[in-house]
């Protein structure tokens, strides 16, 4: 299948035109004594022939779900003025972390030690000497049960974690609804085709082409790899956290499709 590529502002006109000669293309060169005709005045149409036209459209759609799957990131920080004894103190709160983790049900397998950070603390007052260190270690723990969450977070925070650095909601049934919306999408698409070729006097054929634009999946619970949304909650380290309202989230499929035109 080939494409003419017209300017903007022909697109409308040449439309038009193919519409209402199917399977003709625009002459526009010779004279009828076989000479070429001479430039065009700017502003005119001048394509010289047109095969197989259609009309492109873009549609998004988007569905939205309750969320049954959260995943917490954990921070775990230390502070001593011995750097040995800092990192034994960290990694000591952090098995603490683990067991009771364990203890809510919380498989070991979904318990993640993502990153570990030791770093010397100054007195700036005293010209910058090292006066101690601190550790800080991220724990990122999936596959909790929205209806656990709250409750996770609370025990959490007993146990000695600092930080409950992001709460993120997702959903087991993304690619069910992202399915739908894509159904979605499609029928948005060819409704708007078909009002473009009745505004135009086509006849609209069979979709052509058809583009899926890939969008943010975040919300996407995919097992050990799961991405955390741009838009997760953030507590501080209370027993407050164990308030959970995530709400719905939206799952959105957006394409593009070319519609044969007669």
């Amino acid at each position: 299948m080939k494409k003419k590529i017209v300017t903007l502002g022909a697109v409308c006109a040449l439309l038009l035109t193919a519409c209402g000669k199917a399977g003709q293309g625009v002459q526009t060169s010779g004279n009828g004594n076989g000479s070429p005709e001479p430039p065009q005045a700017p502003g005119k149409i001048q394509v010289e022939q047109v095969e197989d036209p259609v009309i492109t459209v873009s549609s998004r759609e988007s569905v939205k779900v309750a969320p049954d799957i959260a995943e917490i990131v954990y921070g775990v920080t230390t502070q001593d003025k011995d750097a040995a004894q800092c990192q034994s103190e960290n990694d000591r709160k952090v098995g603490q972390l683990v067991e009771t983790l364990k203890a809510l049900g919380v498989e070991e397998n979904s318990i993640q030690t993502s990153r570990f950070d030791m770093d010397p603390r100054y007195d700036w007052d005293q010209g910058g000497v090292i006066i101690g260190y601190e550790a800080t270690t991220q724990v990122i723990v999936s596959d909790i049960q929205l209806e656990q969450a709250g409750t996770v977070m609370e025990k959490s925070v007993e146990a000695g974690v600092d930080q409950i650095q992001s709460v993120s909601f997702l959903s087991s049934h993304y690619d069910e609804e992202y399915q739908e919306a894509l159904k979605g999408a499609v029928a948005q698409a060819q409704e708007k085709a078909q009002a473009l070729a009745d505004a135009s006097g086509c006849t609209l054929g069979r979709p052509v082409h058809i583009e899926e634009h890939l969008g943010n999946d975040s919300y996407r619970y995919g097992g050990q790899n799961m991405e955390r949304s741009a838009g997760a909650m953030k507590y501080e380290a209370t027993a407050d956290a164990a308030a959970v309202m995530p709400g719905e989230i939206e799952i959105e499929a957006e394409i593009t499709v070319d519609y044969a035109i007669q």
